[in-house]
């Protein structure tokens, strides 16, 4: 039975005392991302006059003014970085909460930096992932919304069990989300007033409630692995390594 409150009381328990290197990783990735959107702001700040300057009103200017500020911005190249890099970051957090959560022995920055080693596997599930949610959201938004939580799980178990393919592990989020996805949804939200309250100290609050939620997370992704395993939906063997037809199925 999914009991977010229970896992919300455990990341808490298991932040005890280990507060800083989840913190330490928090601040660490927000800083490279804010290098890589630096570009965009830049150019947004300077497009700014631009906009003053349109006549919203006259067709012909406003079509010319959209034509222009589509071409600027990030370029693709820019964004696909930013996807990769984001990648690597978050597999690379995983893995240490994983490691928190699984044991309360101390963390160090060297499990975050280790699970850098999963570099490859990090962008290509963060890119299958992404891929499927947006054909889904082709259709309407609420089918993206559905799809994307119940791919949630997916980097998850590719951080966690290492022999298994992306596209599988894709799968097998799908399986252990089943039944579970409004209450996923309404764990959201359940960390919204924190988070606006986060924003307010220049959004600092972030560097705690972020390790908070992460870890929340987690351990609700334990739980639906062991109850999918505990009720036959995913075998232990779908978990250890692939034989070249699970590939295909």
């Amino acid at each position: 039975m999914f009991d977010r409150k229970k896992y919300k009381y455990f990341a808490r328990q298991q932040l005890q005392n280990r507060w800083n290197i989840p913190a330490f990783i928090t601040i660490i990735t927000g800083l490279v991302m804010l290098i890589f959107s630096i570009p965009e702001v830049i150019e947004t700040f300077r497009t700014l006059p631009e906009l003053v300057n349109v006549d919203f009103f006259n067709s012909r200017s406003l079509s010319v003014f959209i034509q222009a500020y589509s071409g600027k911005g990030s370029s693709e190249l820019l964004s696909y970085i930013q996807l990769a890099v984001s990648a690597i970051f978050e597999m690379a957090a995983i893995c240490v909460y994983l490691k928190m959560s699984r044991s309360p022995e101390p963390v160090h920055i060297s499990d975050f930096f280790d699970g850098m080693n999963n570099w490859a596997r990090a962008i290509f599930a963060e890119l299958w992932q992404f891929i499927w949610v947006m054909l889904w959201s082709l259709l309407f938004i609420i089918p993206g919304i559905i799809k994307a939580i119940s791919y949630s799980q997916t980097m998850y178990i590719v951080a966690e069990y290492k022999s298994v393919s992306i596209p599988k592990a894709l799968r097998i989020s799908k399986i252990i989300t089943y039944g579970n996805k409004a209450d996923l949804f309404v764990m959201y939200l359940s960390f919204l007033g924190w988070a606006i309250l986060a924003t307010i100290p220049a959004g600092l609050g972030y560097i705690f409630l972020i390790p908070y939620m992460n870890l929340s997370f987690i351990n609700a992704y334990h739980a639906m692995m062991k109850e999918a395993l505990e009720t036959g939906r995913i075998k232990p063997e779908d978990l250890q390594k692939q034989k070249l037809e699970d590939y295909n199925d």
